[in-house]
């Protein structure tokens, strides 16, 4: 393929995003109150639109971003693509017809005429094709695109019938592996679905994921997402999904590969849901009282909740990421337990050293104890050894818990200090658990009021 496929690629792209950032701004616009939620999706927009779209250096790099991006409208793409090059049709699951059939000759004239734009040609080829052989869906597809690009009425009927076929044997001169089967059936459920959205016909996508595809496609995350836009545009209950979506660390891909509508007032409903679900099901930091001699944990824990209460855009990034939600709750719990018992740590910490300090002191106080002369010459001797040996263990005992009590001392001071720069390494705590907390008092900066989530909820986290 050819570098004018390669900037086709970019431009298509690259205008699905720049519209789907318009829409959501137009959203912000309409309602206030989820101004912060479209700032936040349109910024990984911008991610996507920077790291995926703008970065193409090859056509191979723009196939394998086709491949992974879900983004409505791209599919048609795909086929395109997938249909003249056999590494992307193998790559999404198109396959290929035999060479001697009459239906994929005629396909083959279709694709050809198409990419000519010869559109009118292209049909009748396309027709012919499904004439042929009515379970071709690639040029089905094909007569679907062409049908678009010569905007015949009526066309979204051949849309519903690539759906009902793909529950059949549509490979069935093919010796197509289950893994083959579900790839094409999903790559195509999946093109229907899309189409479906910008036809607004939302009510059939949920007619179709409901009853008619298989359950494999049901779990397939680009048709589930779908599936989900179009619940919500149609005003359907979809907490269930958004739940799910939540759970499985998804939330990202939902709102930013949405088929959104600046008109719609389900929009406006499912973003301002979208944040009630991820606060309700965050865990809560009792009210600390502040103190002169305050952990510093319990200060960026204290910032921290404040800010997720207030920062509806801290909130959205938080679910952004794509840990689990019962990680990042973990995470969340892990820390705010560290800050509520951390004044008791630091009171036992400080009551320990001071008992080490004063135990110092009376180890100093022990003195070598004082024998009986001894007037019988025979056991002088004997005597001599015996004060000599007990005098000996008595240093040793004083050297050694000397030495324990100073390094007991020293081991609290440091912790007593990390109190208060940090968080220090608690006997109760597993190697993990401190990492998780260290991690958040590293990045959070409650003086200059900055939270680096990309770093707290990364995905070791």
């Amino acid at each position: 393929m050819s570098t004018e496929h390669l900037k086709s690629i970019k431009s298509r792209m690259g205008w699905q995003v720049g519209l789907q950032a318009a829409t959501l701004l137009a959203v912000g616009g309409v309602s206030s109150s989820v101004r912060d939620q479209t700032e936040v999706i349109r910024g990984s927009l911008e991610s996507l639109q920077d790291e995926t779209i703008a970065g193409f250096t090859s056509v191979t790099d723009a196939i394998n971003s086709l491949e992974a991006s879900l983004l409505t409208g791209i599919e048609d793409i795909k086929w395109y693509l997938g249909s003249i090059d056999d590494k992307l049709g193998k790559l999404i699951g198109l396959i290929e017809f035999p060479m001697a059939t009459e239906s994929t000759e005629q396909f083959r004239i279709g694709m050809e005429l198409y990419k000519q734009e010869f559109y009118k040609k292209a049909l009748k080829c396309f027709e012919a094709s499904v004439d042929k052989n009515p379970l071709n869906l690639n040029a089905k597809t094909g007569l679907y695109l062409t049908r678009k690009q010569l905007k015949t009425k009526k066309n979204k009927e051949l849309l519903l019938e690539i759906v009902k076929l793909t529950g059949g044997n549509f490979l069935f001169h093919t010796k197509a592996t289950s893994e083959v089967k579900e790839n094409s059936t999903n790559y195509f459920v999946n093109f229907c679905f899309g189409e479906l959205l910008e036809h607004k016909d939302y009510k059939s996508i949920i007619q179709c994921y409901e009853n008619e595809i298989e359950g494999y496609s049901r779990e397939y995350l680009p048709i589930k997402l779908k599936y989900i836009n179009a619940l919500v545009l149609e005003g359907k209950e979809y907490s269930q999904y958004l739940e799910e979506v939540l759970t499985e660390g998804h939330l990202e891909k939902l709102m930013v590969f949405f088929r959104y509508e600046e008109k719609n007032k389900h929009v406006i409903s499912f973003l301002e849901k979208v944040v009630s679900f991820i606060k309700l099901r965050l865990p809560e930091l009792e009210n600390i009282e502040e103190t002169p001699k305050q952990p510093v944990i319990q200060k960026k824990a204290q910032f921290f909740k404040k800010t997720l209460e207030k920062d509806v855009k801290i909130l959205m990034q938080l679910g952004f990421f794509e840990t689990s939600l019962s990680d990042k709750v973990k995470a969340l719990k892990t820390f705010y337990d560290a800050a509520k018992s951390a004044p008791e740590s630091l009171i036992t910490a400080e009551n320990l050293k001071k008992s080490n300090e004063e135990n110092l002191k009376i180890i100093e106080t022990i003195e070598n104890p004082k024998f009986f002369k001894e007037s019988n010459s025979f056991c002088h001797d004997a005597q001599a050894e015996i004060i000599k040996d007990t005098n000996k263990h008595i240093q040793a005992y004083k050297k050694k818990i000397t030495s324990g009590l100073k390094k007991e001392v020293t081991q609290l001071n440091k912790t007593i200090k990390e109190f208060s720069t940090g968080y220090p390494k608690l006997e109760k705590d597993s190697q993990e658990s401190c990492q998780i907390v260290r991690t958040f008092v590293s990045n959070i900066d409650q003086l200059k009021e900055v939270i680096t989530l990309e770093k707290i909820f990364a995905k070791k986290t």
